[in-house]
């Protein structure tokens, strides 16, 4: 049936070996299990192609520098000063001035991108274009349907943006998405398990203490630690938050120690019990490290990941409005959303010319064969509101909703609920319910308090043939998803 072509999303991730990581998993798969025979058949029907799309990996690299010092900044959700923001509208336009100096910066966008796609289906021979886009890649797969609809043939769109909005829209989504995740996720997961953890059982108290942690040690735990992306590894969460209020306290306890005098009560402090309690230590370690590193202005250097997330988002659409504007945005969100809000304030496309590209009528993409479409219920990083806006404009598209799960980029999820029928979708061409859902794998520690008659209605005939290699795969799978998903300009 030819091939399918891969993307991680971003914009700014590289897809290169992604494809050699789904044509590994989907080869392990068990004729003996149902969904396993279906991987299994994929595998043998398929290639997976995996691609380094312009500006990454082994295509031409793009990176945006110059000599210019930039301002020590603070993060944006917890330091909204005058001060701090002209810092970092300072550093912002730096980098976007940066950016433009480099004549490969024009080229780096999504019609691009896509047109480069269209360019290796007609290499490999095969009439239609099959896709499984993460993330920005459905934003991606979106534009390609719009320019190619007769050429569309199976398309997955997992953990879907709005792809009848803009940039603005899902920048300013994803903000309200990372604090759902926390309010509605990570902190009642955490104070469930609070004798576990060594944290609070109430869920609001806990939130109460990241706030009241000082600036450098909270911003190092909200917008570097805490994992949005995959539920599999919630459990480094309230460690991690265990771990900053374990510090915080020896630093009150120690006003006078020095690096080296943090790092030895680190090691004789209990965060918790055995064997979390050296994971925990393990994570002070880190922000104490972090929180005792001497900061430089350094000069203006943006790597290719973020530069061609920034290159991609000003090229396609551009922005709108100015800088008091994006102030006035961020302040407002920094309240609503007071662990995960204001970022959008370093806007680069406030710094940015003109979009290069006209985006294609999203209406011509109605036109293209049936589309699958995968969304956890709690994604972060493109929220389910925005998937359902996708969702009304592609009256061909049919929509499978996890409920209980926020992990971004879902597909392999290891359920046959879910695998079951992208398999089936992709062999068959057989479509979903225009809107449907699966029940969402329970968390770690929850998952550890079934009855054992839920545990053995669980083991059943694995769809792998080798289990721990496809579970090592699929990690794989989504620390490249999460790698794309972690762009900063």
């Amino acid at each position: 049936m030819g091939a399918i072509l891969v993307n991680p999303g971003g914009p700014g991730g590289d897809g290169l070996t992604f494809g050699f990581r789904f044509s590994e998993f989907l080869a392990l798969g068990n004729p003996a299990d149902a969904t396993g025979k279906l991987f299994k058949e994929m595998s043998n029907r398929y290639d997976m192609i995996g691609f380094s799309p312009r500006g990454l990996g082994a295509s031409s690299a793009l990176t945006c520098s110059s000599n210019e010092r930039l301002e020590i900044e603070n993060s944006l959700v917890f330091d909204r000063s005058p001060e701090n923001i002209k810092k970092v509208q300072h550093n912002t336009r730096l980098k976007a001035q940066a950016c433009a100096k480099n004549p490969l910066t024009k080229h780096i966008h999504t019609d691009a991108t896509a047109r480069d796609m269209d360019l290796v289906r007609g290499l490999l021979g095969d009439a239609k274009l099959n896709f499984i886009g993460m993330s920005y890649g459905t934003w991606l797969g979106a534009w390609y349907a719009s320019l190619f609809p007769e050429r569309v043939g199976r398309m997955l769109l997992d953990s879907n943006m709005d792809v009848s909005g803009s940039y603005d829209d899902a920048t300013l989504l994803s903000e309200m998405g990372r604090q759902r995740v926390i309010d509605a996720v990570i902190l009642p997961y955490s104070a469930r398990h609070g004798q576990r953890f060594n944290l609070d059982s109430n869920p609001a108290q806990i939130k109460s203490q990241i706030l009241a942690l000082p600036l450098s040690l909270k911003t190092l735990l909200a917008t570097e630690v805490i994992d949005f992306n995959n539920s599999n590894n919630i459990d480094q969460n309230p460690l991690a938050i265990t771990a900053a209020l374990g510090l915080n306290a020896l630093r009150k306890q120690l006003p006078q120690a020095d690096e080296s005098g943090i790092h030895a009560a680190i090691d004789t402090y209990t965060f918790t019990a055995s064997p979390d309690n050296t994971v925990a230590a393990n994570q002070a370690h880190f922000f104490a490290k972090e929180l005792f590193a001497v900061q430089f202005r350094n000069r203006v250097l943006v790597e290719p990941r973020s530069a061609v997330h920034s290159a991609v988002v000003c090229n396609d659409l551009g922005t709108i409005g100015d800088e008091q504007r994006w102030v006035d945005i961020g302040n407002d969100y920094s309240t609503r959303y007071p662990l995960a809000g204001g970022t959008a304030t370093a806007n680069p496309c406030l710094y940015w010319s003109a979009p290069v590209v006209t985006r294609p009528p999203l209406a011509a993409a109605t036109k293209a064969g049936p589309l699958l479409m995968l969304q956890s219920r709690y994604d972060a990083a493109t929220p389910v509101e925005g998937a359902q806006k996708t969702l009304d404009a592609l009256p061909n598209a049919s929509m499978i909703v996890i409920e209980d799960e926020y992990t971004h980029g879902l597909f392999p999820y290891n359920d046959s609920c879910v695998d079951a029928k992208v398999a089936d979708y992709f062999l068959n061409g057989t479509m979903p319910p225009r809107t449907s859902s699966c029940a969402g794998r329970p968390l770690p520690a929850d998952a550890l308090t079934q009855s054992t008659s839920q545990v053995k209605a669980a083991s059943v005939t694995s769809p792998y043939i080798d289990p721990t290699k496809a579970a090592e795969i699929m990690r794989r799978i989504h620390k490249t998803i999460e790698e794309a998903t972690r762009n900063r300009f």
